[in-house]
């Protein structure tokens, strides 16, 4: 198999994993890399480095902390997310894309009369370039509704979720030549926080959640063998599916002290008992504790800054590094009118810069969202610079 017809097959065993899984987060069995599992990634709280535990105000808090939903605008009505929409990109990806469409465009360089071994040269030099770099994609919708109503508020949504991320290699040793780990996740959750007493609201939720999964290192061998059937070798003999019932309870306590700041702490216990979906691996149980203040600031409609520790007893079987663990950012609100709201965010996620904007225009809202993740064991050992971009329609 020449240069460019093994860069166009690793393209579609990529493009098959996710379409084979379906249309739309992590398997346990020997993962590509050493990322952290989830199910949804709310752009506003990666926009703030992932601290969310704290903070809440909307419905995707059921993914943080279910306590959360007490922070939702109590004179707003119902918030009504019909579509929630987003796209995510490892920076490499488009990189390498406009990379190999240069090979392919590069021309006779040697002037010999024949550019077939010029662009041949030209991808071969892109894949070394690339290799081993994570190649990263996700694609997700939560719609939701959720409502606040004196000393209560609930939430219930539906969840389409799916990620994939792809290691090239050599081809050579024990590596092979493509390490593919690609899941999707299908369900519904729904969620209900009280005012236990002053100052101290509680929350649970419960979910169901369909897993699909895909984790597997194809050798040169194997891409040799199954050439003209990949599609049934992925469905039939390398993907596994599973389902599994969620429970997660949490609590917000606002701090009568310092009130100026409005300080409060989080407390959450997600995926209580592990999300076992069998064959497809696990989620595992979390706890996570959450420190936030809503200062008021003269020019801004908003201002809130948090700190969270996730994963405080280690259960994440990745590593157990303490700068992975640790999120903290803040927002601010520049605009807030029926027509038009703007706000930015920024922060650090496992210790890389986060930077979020939205922009609102009456019932359309439009996020960008750059990260990094760690995917090495330890934060700083190899950081994966994502973009995330979204549409939500809603009120």
């Amino acid at each position: 198999m020449n240069i460019r017809n093994k860069f166009m097959f690793m393209a579609g065993v990529m493009l098959a994993a996710i379409i084979l899984l379906g249309i739309f987060s992590p398997a346990t069995a020997q993962p590509v890399t050493k990322e952290y599992p989830y199910f949804y990634k709310s752009p506003r709280a990666m926009g703030m480095g992932g601290a969310y535990v704290a903070v809440g105000g909307s419905a995707d808090t059921l993914f943080y902390n279910p306590a959360g939903l007490s922070t939702l605008p109590a004179d707003n009505g119902w918030e009504v997310n019909i579509i929630g929409l987003t796209g995510e990109l490892g920076s490499n990806v488009w990189d390498m894309i406009s990379d190999m469409q240069d090979a392919f465009d590069v021309g006779d360089v040697d002037m010999d009369g024949d550019d077939e071994d010029d662009q041949l040269r030209a991808v071969n030099d892109v894949l070394a370039k690339y290799t081993g770099d994570n190649m990263h994609l996700r694609i997700s919708n939560f719609s939701s509704l959720g409502k606040r109503s004196g000393r209560t508020a609930y939430a219930f949504g539906g969840l389409a979720s799916a990620r994939l991320d792809g290691i090239s290699h050599q081809g050579l040793g024990t590596n092979g030549l493509l390490d593919v780990n690609a899941d999707a996740h299908f369900g519904g959750l729904g969620g209900l926080s009280y005012e236990f007493v002053e100052r101290l609201n509680v929350g649970a939720s419960l979910k169901f959640i369909y897993k699909e999964a895909l984790i597997h290192s194809f050798t040169a061998r194997e891409i040799v063998d199954n050439e003209d059937n990949l599609d049934e070798y992925i469905t039939d003999d390398l993907r596994e599916s599973g389902n599994a019932f969620g429970v997660d309870i949490g609590a917000i306590y606002d701090i009568p002290k310092l009130t100026s700041l409005k300080p409060a702490v989080g407390l959450s216990l997600l995926n209580i008992g592990d999300m076992d979906f069998g064959d497809a691996g696990k989620m595992p149980m979390t706890v996570n504790l959450g420190f936030s203040i809503r200062p008021e600031i003269s020019y801004f409609t908003s201002v809130v800054i948090a700190l969270d520790y996730i994963d405080m007893f280690n259960n994440f079987d990745q590593d157990s590094d303490i700068g992975k663990r640790i999120r903290l950012g803040g927002e601010i609100g520049l605009i807030d009118k029926k027509a038009i709201g703007v706000k930015l965010r920024t922060g650090l996620y496992e210790g890389y810069a986060t930077f979020g904007a939205d922009l609102r225009l009456t019932v359309v809202t439009l996020s960008y969202v750059t990260y990094a993740e760690e995917v090495g064991a330890y934060a700083g050992q190899y950081d994966d610079r994502r973009h995330l971009a979204g549409i939500n329609v809603g009120w």
